[in-house]
């Protein structure tokens, strides 16, 4: 007869018309529909929505593109570019995903034993 615990999941979003240039740290999913110019590291997922534009360098264990990326990703995880999505640079990754449709101009390296910084 012991309580169930709920576990919520913290999410940063950063809205469509918002705009950062640095660095973004978080230990938490962070979801990104507006332009980031700088460093994004997290131990979460991040997500860069249809109406992102990100530009630098990304180090998540799981990385989902929906929207548009230049720089490199760094990830012990995956690495998704889905249908819309155009990115320009540099993957290094375990795995990769790139859906029907997606525009990538770059470099692709797969590496099971990537190290994030």
């Amino acid at each position: 007869m012991g309580k169930e615990v709920q576990q919520q999941v913290a999410l940063n979003l950063l809205s469509e018309g918002t705009q950062i240039t640095g660095d973004l740290h978080a230990s938490n999913d962070i979801r990104v529909d507006g332009t980031i110019k700088g460093k994004i590291n997290t131990t979460g997922r991040l997500i860069i929505g249809q109406t992102a534009r990100v530009e630098g360098e990304v180090t998540s264990p799981s990385v989902d593109i929906l929207g548009t990326m230049e720089g490199s990703i760094v990830s012990d995880g995956s690495v998704s570019l889905r249908a819309k999505s155009v990115f320009t640079g540099t993957i290094k990754a375990a795995y990769i995903a790139i859906e029907s449709g997606a525009v990538f101009n770059g470099e692709c390296h797969i590496q099971r034993d990537v190290k994030q910084k």
